[in-house]
């Protein structure tokens, strides 16, 4: 299964079907999309703190 990054998704990708039926499920995929993007930060902000801690704690071994 190949993931495609949720940000490269364009708004004419998100439209699957036409007319008044398409409407609520293009606005679902797009609060989805909204969500997608804050998880991925929110994720991406996790591991540098992560990497950051482990940085810092194999100085301190290495000054030891």
């Amino acid at each position: 299964m190949v993931r495609q990054d949720p940000s490269s998704i364009s708004e004419g990708e998100l439209v699957t079907t036409e007319g008044a039926e398409g409407a609520p499920h293009a606005e679902m995929l797009r609060e989805q999309l909204k969500s997608s993007e804050r998880l991925t930060e929110y994720y991406n902000q996790v591991v540098a703190e992560l990497r950051a801690s482990l940085e810092r704690i194999e100085q301190g071994d290495q000054a030891s």
